[in-house]
């Protein structure tokens, strides 16, 4: 779901709290939940939170620890009865800037769970002036390169007044690659390591339009003779690293060909059908319930990383609501 319609569901609902009855949404912006305190009791969480540069994935670690980084209670001050966890990288070590400081025992069943993760590079470009790429949408083979949407043919976009963009997936294999070169954490101090946007912009980002652009413009590419002999100009580009991005196809184990451990994090490029959402078998032993929960502390994990269903959106709002069931 795009960061639009998320803004359009939180205002619609504060304004509809705000007619009927007291709202109930706390909504914190530009915050995380840092930690996580239990009151043995009272047996209520309480959620802290940190706020500004420090909150966010692409400050340095150095200038973390410049930032005064003072915590914050978040929400009800006396706690919460229980906790929904949703982003499955909450469950990292303290190390990582997403870390929640979800307790251990719970933390390891929910690494337990994911197994290994699949990760993407995903690119945005604009270009100057209308293409004439003949598509709206493809899937590609190619080393690089896994998938190609054009932004402008989403639902409710009006292709004929905005510049025309497009978004670019690469495959695992080379988000795999990529991040072995450069980890997420330091291998020698343990300390996370930002994307940066000059690193983006200067290593993925050109790796995923030069692939994109001779798959266009090459007859040994997508078009085959039909491929075009130039693109637009391209003015604007953005890329961003998800080494969550999806969660490996559940059949795969430990001893899978395709998985490597990078930093102590295991990925897997092992590819399955994505289409259409079903009940996946799982690796032997796993968990059937399409969530992960401790009901003695009223912690629950929900999400796509969770899921027991194909990866994808559908498997992620399925374990939401079979964790609200």
């Amino acid at each position: 779901v795009s960061k639009g319609v998320l803004d359009r569901l939180i205002r619609n609902q504060q304004d509809s709290d705000k007619d009927e009855h007291p709202s109930k949404l706390s909504l914190f912006t530009g915050t995380r939940v840092a930690q996580l305190e239990r009151d043995e009791k009272s047996k209520k969480w309480k959620l802290w939170g940190t706020a500004g540069e420090a909150a966010f994935h692409d400050t340095s670690e150095k200038r973390v620890q410049q930032l005064s980084n003072e915590t914050k209670v978040l929400g009800e001050p006396q706690g919460y009865d229980g906790i929904i966890l949703t982003d499955v990288s909450s469950s990292f070590g303290k190390w990582h800037r997403a870390s929640a400081g979800v307790p251990e025992p719970f933390a390891c069943r929910v690494r337990e769970r994911v197994g290994a993760r699949v990760p993407l590079f995903t690119v945005m470009i604009a270009f100057q002036s209308k293409s004439q790429i003949p598509f709206d949408a493809a899937s590609f083979d190619h080393p690089i390169l896994w998938f190609a949407s054009k932004t402008n043919s989403k639902p409710g976009m009006n292709g004929d007044t905005l510049m025309e963009c497009w978004t670019l997936v690469s495959t695992s294999e080379y988000a795999m690659e990529k991040i072995q070169e450069t980890p997420m954490q330091d291998t020698e101090t343990g300390e996370f390591i930002p994307q940066t946007k000059d690193y983006l912009t200067t290593v993925p980002a050109p790796d995923l339009i030069d692939a994109f652009c001779k798959e266009l413009m090459s007859k040994n590419g997508i078009l085959g003779n039909e491929a075009l002999s130039s693109v637009p100009t391209i003015i604007h580009m953005d890329a961003q690293r998800w080494g969550s991005a999806m969660p490996a196809h559940r059949h795969l184990d430990k001893d899978s060909q395709t998985r490597k451990v990078i930093s102590g994090v295991p990925y897997d490029s092992g590819t399955s059908s994505l289409a259409p959402t079903k009940k996946v078998k799982c690796r032997p032993g796993a968990d059937e319930r399409n969530f992960l929960v401790d009901d003695e502390l009223m912690l629950i994990q929900a999400g796509d990383m969770m899921s027991t269903f194909t990866p994808g959106f559908e498997s992620a709002a399925l374990s939401g609501m079979d964790a609200a069931d």
